[in-house]
């Protein structure tokens, strides 16, 4: 396993517990996790991601950047830890996420495809994290993999641990996973490896319409839209779908704006129109692209109902499996685990 060991060394403890991090661009997530059965024991989450932590950061000073994230975690290791002072001390932090990136903690190089699914090929930073009572934790900085022409970091450690245990081995041997958000990720899968990247800006191109555009005054507020069960709402949704994939994204676009200036449509169902509108475009893509590869819906509600539903209307339904919310909830946590207990000394594995 490819690793880069910085700082002075920590020895390993008998491990019953690990902190599991999920870091990303605008979220930080820490949850305390036992590693006999993933059992995860607490978790604190909050929307400070390193985007924020870096706008705190001088240009160019290293040791400033690093004592700023060393900063916010230690806080907030102490906070989860305070009825238990020491279960911090020599303990193991799995980070995944943007925090190995060129904005994060420590930029890390990707591991370039092919990755296989066991995760080894991921390179991994290794270094001491100080505590308040002078005791250290073992920080394990998990960076990102790469194609020639794309990237991801965070998303590969959920794809572990959805494969985790022979799960889908179908899949794992030939088929698709797509994870949507801010930046959608398609990651091909062929022979229980990695092997193809394709990023989206779906919800960062919603986000950016709905809020610095003249598409804006045709939308509601956060607050006043309607749920996706709504059946106006639905409705609204399929037509985006629909119009994507009789129009095309750019030529539809402005059909946004039409519904409620010439259609009468409402403002608070027409969000479902423009969602369906940057979904449904990026379905077709996949549709044009795998024509009958099978599909692994990886989502967080309530995304995974709406990606769902838009594939459906696109005709990729029967070929889609949709990954359980609960599961979802776990992957990054499965993956880090796999990782931890694939890195650990045969002694400590024999003590657990």
């Amino acid at each position: 396993m490819a690793r880069k060991q910085t700082g002075k060394s920590i020895g390993l403890r008998c491990v019953t517990h690990f902190f599991s991090c999920d870091w990303g661009t605008t979220s930080f997530r820490l949850r305390r996790v036992n590693v006999d059965d993933g059992r995860i024991v607490e978790e604190r989450s909050e929307s400070i991601g390193v985007k924020a932590l870096h706008a705190r950061c001088p240009a160019g000073d290293r040791a400033a950047r690093e004592a700023i994230f060393a900063g916010f975690l230690r806080e907030r290791l102490g906070a989860m830890t305070a009825a238990q002072p020491t279960a911090a001390a020599g303990a193991i932090v799995m980070i995944s996420g943007m925090a190995a990136s060129s904005v994060g903690w420590r930029e890390l190089p990707h591991a370039l495809l092919p990755v296989g699914l066991d995760g080894a090929d991921i390179p991994r930073a290794v270094f001491p994290l100080e505590l308040a009572d002078g005791a250290a934790a073992r920080i394990e900085l998990i960076s990102g993999v790469r194609s020639a022409t794309d990237m991801m970091r965070g998303e590969e450690v959920e794809i572990l641990g959805l494969f985790a245990e022979g799960r889908r081995a179908g899949l794992a041997d030939d088929g698709l996973v797509v994870l949507p958000g801010t930046h959608s990720k398609h990651v091909r899968l062929h022979g229980r490896q990695m092997v193809g990247i394709r990023t989206y800006l779906t919800g960062e191109l919603f986000e950016v319409l709905a809020k610095h555009s003249i598409l804006s005054a045709s939308l509601a507020p956060a607050e006043a839209r309607q749920p996706l069960t709504d059946v106006a709402a639905r409705a609204a949704f399929l037509d985006g779908v629909q119009a994507a994939s009789a129009n095309g994204l750019a030529a539809s676009l402005f059909q946004t704006r039409i519904r409620t200036v010439l259609q009468d449509v409402p403002a608070a169902q027409n969000h479902w129109f423009l969602s369906g509108l940057l979904i449904g475009a990026e379905g077709v893509d996949l549709l044009a692209r795998e024509p009958k590869s099978r599909i692994l819906l990886a989502a967080p509600e309530p995304l995974n109902v709406a990606y769902a539903l838009a594939f459906e209307a696109l005709g990729l339904g029967p070929r889609v499996e949709v990954a359980p919310p609960d599961e979802m909830s776990l992957a990054s946590v499965r993956g880090q685990l796999r990782l931890l207990r694939a890195g650990l000394p045969a002694t400590e594995q024999d003590r657990r």
